[in-house]
């Protein structure tokens, strides 16, 4: 009777133990299958926020904060010294993994919002959080740049640690987009961290709030320094992620707007297109949150969105991070699955952290509903491989071309001619105007 009642026992403890496994197992199975697809792409990342500063690895509690780096009370972050800059990519990539992103666009924050004496009460964070101005960030790249390169210093001899790298693709955005020498910057910025950079962007231009609140010149896509700034990166095979809101603010949800600046942006990709104004090679540009941002209310956007990509489809890719999702995308599911369908090589997701990359998941978990609802064959593409392939051809491009091997390289040498695009003849366009006439007589 005890050895009938220790082996009962024994396997009442082995079942137990059964148990457990396959609960944990099941649990791993139930979470990995929770995602639509197994692999993301994250095609806008801000890895510094506002204040010029952001989340960093800090499970070692070196430095004040919690387990990112922020800090109980101002929720704001301490600056990193030298060679501990990297922590900020040890976080990037750990919340890479947690989301499945296989591949993301990461830039520093093109702006510094100014703490004003008006307001001497609170520190602002954010560009919204008080009416004080924000500045053009210059420094915002080496901040970026400095946390690759001490991330390959400190894993210099750990190859799985550096390929990890591969995975993310620095893009440039610390620059005046009203200022002519901005090429310049760009410029002084590759030969400082040379085969780093792979993109110009996030450029900001009729961005809402953001753009009223600008010190200075107001950017615009159809300005002179950015006709520069484009036309080198074309020809330097570096794709331009830019936010230019198709229309101006609402003051209500009821107040809606013709896309008035959309015909901006219209005359920027005619400017960058090959055969056009001595133009040889086509800008790939990435048209942030498909140019919409808070208070933008336009009535049909994925009908403009089409229109763009019937006569540019070759160029332009929609970037569907942000409030595009919530206030467009899901409240008009199915025109928007018919659009991706008929243009299945031209939309990617982003989560548009500012700062805080621990968020990625959390950001971009919400684009499974539109991934469902995508038909299976071009969810992937959406997911994923529209970026990657992207982000492959263009270094294959510079590559080819001499211009590094995944980031961007050029002769020490190099210069920018000042007599380049100084006086760009951007062509009159009606894009928009055309269009309405058209809906008129239907």
């Amino acid at each position: 009777m005890k050895s009938f009642r220790g082996l009962t026992f024994s396997m009442i403890i082995l079942v137990g133990l059964l148990g457990v496994v396959l609960h944990a197992a099941i649990k791993s199975s139930s979470s990995s299958s929770e995602r639509i697809v197994k692999r993301y792409a994250d095609c806008h990342v801000h890895l510094l926020d506002f204040l010029q500063n952001g989340e960093f690895m800090n499970a070692d509690k070196k430095f004040p904060g919690g387990m990112y780096g922020k800090q109980d009370g101002t929720g704001r972050f301490v600056s990193l010294p030298f060679g501990e800059r990297g922590r900020r990519i040890e976080a990037l990539l750990e919340s890479m993994d947690k989301a499945q992103v296989h591949n993301a666009l990461v830039c520093g924050m093109p702006f510094i919002k100014k703490w004003s004496q008006n307001e001497p009460f609170q520190r602002p964070r954010y560009y919204l959080d008080s009416p004080s101005r924000v500045k053009p960030a210059r420094d915002t790249d080496v901040s970026v740049g400095s946390a690759i390169l001490d991330y390959k210093i400190k894993y210099a001899d750990d190859p799985a640690k550096l390929s990890k790298l591969k995975g993310i693709h620095p893009s440039l955005c610390g620059f005046d987009a009203t200022d002519l020498g901005a090429v310049d910057l760009l410029i002084k910025r590759i030969k400082e961290f040379p085969e780093v950079w792979e993109c110009v962007g996030e450029v900001m231009s009729r961005h809402d709030d953001l753009t009223n609140l600008t010190t200075g010149e107001r950017p615009r896509a159809n300005h002179p320094a950015l006709a520069r700034v484009c036309r080198f990166a074309g020809e330097h095979f570096l794709p331009v992620s830019i936010h230019h809101n198709i229309a101006p603010i609402s003051r209500n949800s009821d107040e809606v707007k013709l896309p008035t600046y959309l015909n901006e942006f219209i005359e920027l990709l005619d400017y960058c297109r090959a055969g056009n104004n001595g133009c040889k090679v086509s800008t790939n540009f990435i048209w942030c949150h498909s140019g919409i941002s808070r208070r933008i209310v336009i009535s049909d956007l994925h009908f403009w969105i089409e229109e763009v990509l019937k006569n540019y489809s070759d160029q332009v890719y929609i970037d569907l991070s942000w409030v595009v999702l919530d206030d467009y995308v899901l409240p008009n599911l199915e025109s928007w699955v018919k659009l991706i369908s008929r243009y299945p090589n031209r939309f990617m997701i982003g989560s548009d952290v500012v700062g805080t990359v621990s968020k990625m998941n959390q950001a971009l978990k919400p684009y499974d509903k539109l991934l469902a609802a995508l038909p299976e064959k071009i969810r992937n593409r959406v997911a994923h491989d529209n970026f990657a392939n992207l982000f492959e051809s263009m270094s294959s491009m510079r590559k080819k071309k001499g211009y590094g091997d995944k980031g961007i390289r050029i002769s020490p040498d190099y210069v920018y001619s000042d007599k380049l695009h100084v006086r760009p003849d951007f062509k009159n366009s009606k894009f928009m105007e055309k269009r309405i006439e058209s809906l008129s007589r239907k």
